[in-house]
């Protein structure tokens, strides 16, 4: 159910994003400038982490300059390792566009992964939790997912 109403609200999110405003013309990329936004992601339904994709395009169309960073821990570690990811590609591009997609360390120990079995264009972190409080405290708006 929470993952029914997690898809649910990121559709709603990304629908108000990209929704007309009332004067019928687009919303405008000078709206959202300057937005800095970090996701914890520790879901390893691969759902997720194809709707975080739909997103992220949903984004870069209307504010194009923002910086987002997708902190992967616990199940959500499932999304960069290249032997359950099933985003390779569009993480990749992502990345490319300047998303950052970082690991926890101590997730991967925990699990035994290692750098090598990243996909393309991630990074890692000592500790998720401790980056995603770092960046709050940084002024970036947090997003869980």
């Amino acid at each position: 159910m929470k993952k029914i109403l997690l898809v649910i609200l990121l559709f709603v999110v990304s629908n108000s994003l990209s929704a007309q405003s009332a004067n019928g013309q687009m919303a405008s990329a000078a709206n959202y400038h300057g937005l800095k936004i970090v996701f914890q992601l520790t879901s390893a339904d691969t759902v997720i982490h194809q709707t975080l994709m739909s997103q992220l395009k949903n984004y870069f169309s209307v504010a194009p300059d923002t910086k987002f960073e997708v902190v992967c821990h616990g199940g959500g570690l499932n999304m960069l390792v290249k032997k359950t990811c099933v985003i390779q590609d569009q993480i990749k591009m992502y990345a490319d566009k300047g998303v950052s997609f970082v690991a926890c360390e101590f997730a991967m120990k925990k699990r035994n992964v290692t750098k090598e079995e990243l996909v393309a264009g991630a990074g890692t972190v000592t500790s998720g939790v401790l980056e995603i409080a770092k960046k709050q405290q940084e002024g970036w708006s947090y997003i869980k997912l």
